[in-house]
């Protein structure tokens, strides 16, 4: 079953076409991978799915017209941590993290102690809870990058969306994170620069060329390294080792 169906979705800045007749669906419950070389349309694709832009008739979630659902109805079922986010220093990061829980928030109150305690969860599982009373100002890229994923995760989607969530990660913590969005079991659309992150722990991928879907399906059988060399213009090397798959150039 598809979650989200992009069907025929172009889009132009000054006479450049930036998205080209994007087709694609992505699996309900599956992790998929879109992967291209910088200004192929990936971060912009994420805008059309996370209704950052608009369109009509062309972003069905769930069979419905994304267009067509309220912001607030959308934020209860689909998370997105941007690439580019706006974040004031002077936060918690405990309070950072609940306001994850903001789209079921009563108007007038305040988080309850259940969006506390799942704010707590989703901490713990990105490794910050020691982190909790420390202020934005005082972390790093890397630290408030695992502030945001958590504060994703504390809203309980049923998919999210993430625009290269592992920049400025460690490769400790990138390995991390999509060991957390394995187990979290549902849906996820991720755009990724790391290959073999995407061929490891990706169920499908979406590969994109100069705004267009070049390939579409299973990460293990499409991330060959013909294709890859094709898109990337540099020679790859595909191999296994201790039951894991790697993708080097």
């Amino acid at each position: 079953m598809n979650i989200i169906e992009v069907k025929n979705l172009s889009y132009v800045i000054d006479e450049k076409k930036i998205l080209n007749g994007v087709n694609a669906n992505f699996t309900a419950g599956k992790i998929t991978a879109i992967i291209g070389a910088n200004g192929s349309g990936k971060s912009t694709l994420m805008s059309f799915l996370s209704k950052t832009r608009h369109c009509s008739e062309s972003v069905y979630f769930k069979g419905q017209d994304i267009d067509k659902i309220s912001a607030r109805e959308y934020a209860f079922q689909v998370s997105v941590l941007p690439q580019q986010h706006k974040m004031t220093a002077d936060f918690y990061v405990e309070d950072v993290v609940v306001m994850g829980r903001f789209p079921y928030k009563k108007r007038f109150r305040d988080y309850t102690a259940e969006d506390r305690r799942i704010a707590q969860k989703a901490m713990a599982s990105v490794g910050i809870t020691h982190l909790a009373r420390r202020k934005l100002s005082q972390m790093s890229g890397g630290e408030i990058q695992r502030v945001l994923i958590a504060k994703a995760l504390a809203q309980e989607p049923e998919l999210i969306l993430m625009d290269e969530p592992t920049n400025h990660l460690d490769v400790k913590y990138k390995i991390a994170l999509m060991k957390t969005l394995q187990a979290y079991g549902k849906t996820v659309i991720i755009v990724l620069h790391d290959l073999s992150l995407a061929v490891q722990y990706c169920d499908e991928v979406v590969v994109m060329v100069e705004g267009g879907v070049f390939a579409h399906g299973e990460a293990k059988k499409i991330m060959q390294p013909d294709l890859l060399e094709k898109i990337f213009g540099v020679p790859f090397v595909k191999f296994e080792h201790e039951g894991r798959t790697y993708i080097n150039y």
